[in-house]
């Protein structure tokens, strides 16, 4: 079963502790660790959740100016477009947090 997740009270006390040059518990250690590595699993989704929205979002916009262009436009924009959905479309695949 996973800590209990870290509250602003407990980074107040601990950090108190610290300030007055206290030794911080090695089970606080273990909490703050495990709530590091929690949010770094959250931002990653997060990351994720943004990157497929926004790659699907620019998919669907690509796909209508091609319609509505005679087939899109042949110039950088298109080009950066493309390139920038590639990225986000990476960025949606991930499956580990960055570090």
């Amino acid at each position: 079963m996973p800590a209990p997740r870290v509250t602003a009270d407990d980074l107040e006390t601990w950090r108190r502790e610290l300030y007055y040059g206290q030794r911080l518990e090695p089970a606080a250690a273990r909490r703050l660790m495990d709530e590091l590595e929690r949010l770094w699993g959250e931002l990653a989704e997060a990351r994720r959740t943004f990157a497929s929205k926004a790659a699907v979002a620019l998919e669907r916009r690509l796909q209508v100016v091609a319609t509505y262009n005679r087939g899109g436009c042949p110039s950088c924009r298109d080009a950066e477009a493309r390139a920038f959905l590639t990225k986000l479309q990476r960025i949606a695949a991930e499956t580990k947090p960055d570090r």
